[in-house]
């Protein structure tokens, strides 16, 4: 699966990058297949709902679990909050609009 990411982030990454854009992808390529193939294997270990708090769940115990689960979901959820569309929170020149509501972190 490649995710819409991949076409907002190319182009920057080739400039930044030069000449070792392919080098970067293909160390990206390599963790991303590493990182798939242990969730594949963690499915087929523990076969039941709930993916990733499952794994942490049996490997960690119910008491380490819990908090290791809802990190994962906060630290999914929290950059796509803040970076869900680079254009929507800019100004024009690159920095991002902070509306009055918002606390500072956000």
């Amino acid at each position: 699966m490649v995710g819409a990411g991949i076409f907002a982030a190319l182009a920057p990454a080739a400039h930044a990058a030069g000449s070792g854009l392919l080098i970067g992808l293909a160390v990206a390529a390599v963790v991303t297949y590493c990182n798939a193939a242990s969730s594949a294997w963690l499915a087929a270990l523990y076969p039941a709902s709930g993916g990733t708090y499952v794994y942490r769940r049996e490997r960690l115990g119910v008491f380490w679990g819990y908090p290791a689960g809802w990190s994962f979901v906060v630290g999914k959820t929290a950059p796509a909050r803040r970076w869900r569309s680079p254009s929507a929170h800019t100004s024009g020149r690159g920095r991002r609009t902070r509306w009055p509501w918002q606390p500072w972190w956000l």
